[in-house]
């Protein structure tokens, strides 16, 4: 089962994308390899997103197949323990956690506009939010499928309505089209409900300065 890394990165996350880099190095076993994009957009926030939903063709290489798996992380996450592709799977299909929607959750103003947002992609009103931790795992096939939709759908390209919305929520929209037309292949874990698996990959925040969580990702690193 072929599965390879892709990151999306820009010079501003530099820093930390080095210590991811170093984590993947030291605890990720059994990947056919560490694929990056890195580049920028003066609207970084909706071009990152795009260039992850595209990322198949972005890093094609020969050899590769539509049957293999992704796993995406950001710049800014570290891998925290030894995985192996199966780590992010159960009874061999990748995992995808989802919560479905509380009044607590829905009244907050973000998370009512990813739920518009997964609405106005799919034409379905989505039960749940689908962007609960990474990486995410799954066949790069969907992608390709994702694409196909939204020309059929919109009449545009992918990247044509991810750049020309206001917001758009990728993790969410993929998972809401996995669960609506790619149920089968994934194993779906209810958080509400569900035991969650291991914490495979601590996720941190860019926009805060490194210096700030260096002592914990050089603890979970081991290096001085």
């Amino acid at each position: 089962m072929p599965t390879d890394i892709f990151i999306k990165t820009h010079q501003a996350d530099s820093e930390y994308h080095k210590y991811c880099l170093l984590s993947i190095e030291k605890f990720c076993s059994g990947f056919r390899s560490v694929r990056v994009v890195n580049d920028e957009h003066p609207n970084g926030y909706l071009w990152q997103q795009a260039v992850k939903m595209d990322a198949d063709r972005l890093t094609w290489q020969e050899g590769d197949s539509e049957d293999d798996y992704f796993l995406v992380t950001d710049s800014d996450t570290i891998f925290v323990e030894p995985v192996t592709p199966e780590s992010f799977m159960r009874d061999g299909k990748p995992i995808w956690l989802y919560t479905p929607w509380t009044p607590e959750m829905l009244a907050h103003e973000g998370v009512t506009t990813w739920k518009s947002v997964m609405k106005n992609f799919t034409g379905v009103e989505p039960h749940a939010e689908m962007m609960r931790r990474q990486g995410f795992m799954f066949p790069r096939k969907v992608l390709a499928s994702l694409r196909a939709f939204c020309e059929d759908t919109h009449g545009k390209s992918l990247g044509e309505y991810i750049m020309g919305s206001k917001a758009f929520t990728e993790w969410n929209v993929l998972g809401q089209f996995c669960w609506l037309f790619h149920h089968d292949e994934f194993c779906w874990i209810n958080t509400a409900t569900e035991e969650l698996p291991p914490l495979r990959v601590k996720q941190f925040w860019s926009h805060d300065s490194l210096e700030k969580n260096l002592p914990e990702i050089k603890s979970i690193l081991e290096i001085a």
